[in-house]
């Protein structure tokens, strides 16, 4: 078996394991026995693990039930990367990680007969970006935070770090296999940007400064205080964090940043690109490939989305929630003048330009 095919096996491993089944009534008793928390339960809606929020008197917390196909070094390491944050960046809005009764930030359960590791972090209040308020001033308060916390993880290092995820713009190659789930308007599309990425943008990706990265900045890992919904109140989710090019970082947050329906539909990320820029000063090299990344993790986002919802019919509307306005946003987005994307950017990041 050749290392792309392995690589590919591995990376969709995760992808194609059931989330765990647990019962309310195993979460309520699991929560009491390992934390000695009690209160009232919702489950929350998750790609790989079974996720619970409770509140309880002492505070709102998540337990995440790990899918049982994870790495158990790369759990360690996504632990890793929150007690990390806690101690490099202390004032950023990111979950803070509760350790069991008997002091594991990793403990072990049984559901069922099956082992599980179990994760359970501080719940932060808010609305999901996409049900906020969009503005320029949002834009350059999430550029920042997500500059902040790329600071706070620049010195970080972890061994499961450099894993393989088919959420990795890097390695967009790794969707190949999944091309036919597309629809015979898009397969065009998506098959020339990946042959362009594999000929053009990761030669280049390869050249330039990495670090571990967040790797999914999309909405719905954004949340906005609930009073205003135009302030950044966390940054959550860091199941997909791993070792990559650092304009990696920013080529996955932009893909979410689009909007077509506007009259410059790349207002939001001249804004928030700006921001990022102020605190992490970008290279040239690295805004000349960013534009390609944003259009390759649209194209990632469509095609995988379009494979699980095949998989997983019963959860196809979740799986599928994005499609449309994915799909709409990257025709627009090829569809600019050539050129247009990369020296938008630039200027964006250049003063003088403004």
């Amino acid at each position: 078996m050749s290392e792309a095919i392995i690589d590919t096996v591995c990376c969709a491993d995760l992808m194609t394991t059931q989330a765990p089944s647990v019962s309310t009534h195993e979460v309520l008793e699991i929560a009491e026995r390992v934390y000695g928390l009690k209160g009232t339960l919702k489950p929350l809606n998750g790609e790989r693990d079974a996720n619970f929020l409770i509140q309880s008197n002492t505070g709102a917390f998540v337990l995440k039930f790990i899918n049982a196909a994870e790495d158990p070094n790369v759990i360690s390491f996504q632990t890793q990367v929150l007690l990390h944050i806690k101690a490099h960046g202390a004032h950023l809005p990111v979950p803070r990680v509760l350790p069991s009764r008997n002091g594991e930030v990793e403990p072990n359960v049984r559901v069922n007969g099956q082992p599980l590791t179990l994760r359970t972090v501080s719940y932060l209040d808010g609305i999901s970006q996409n049900l906020g308020t969009p503005s320029v001033a949002l834009m350059h308060e999430l550029g920042t935070s997500l500059a902040d916390v790329n600071l706070a993880l620049k010195a970080f290092r972890h061994p499961a770090a450099h894993r393989d995820l088919l959420w990795d713009v890097g390695h967009a190659e790794r969707v190949r296999p999944y091309l036919d789930s597309l629809d015979a308007d898009q397969l065009p599309l998506v098959a020339r940007l990946l042959d362009n990425h594999e000929t053009s943008v990761k030669p280049r990706l390869a050249k330039l400064r990495a670090q571990v990265i967040h790797n999914d900045l999309n909405p719905h890992n954004v949340m906005l205080d609930c009073a205003t919904g135009s302030r950044v109140s966390a940054i959550i989710d860091f199941g997909d964090a791993l070792y990559a090019p650092l304009i990696n970082e920013l080529g996955t947050a932009l893909s979410y940043q689009f909007d077509a329906d506007a009259n410059d539909p790349l207002w939001q990320i001249k804004a928030f690109v700006a921001a990022y820029n102020a605190r992490i000063t970008l290279q040239r090299e690295e805004l000349e490939v960013l534009g390609e990344l944003i259009a390759m993790r649209m194209a990632m986002a469509i095609t995988i989305a379009q494979w699980r919802a095949s998989l997983y019919p019963e959860n196809r509307t979740y799986v599928l929630r994005n499609l449309r306005t994915t799909w709409r946003n990257l025709q627009c987005l090829t569809a600019l003048p050539e050129g247009l994307l990369t020296q938008s950017l630039i200027n964006a990041c250049t003063p003088e330009a403004q």
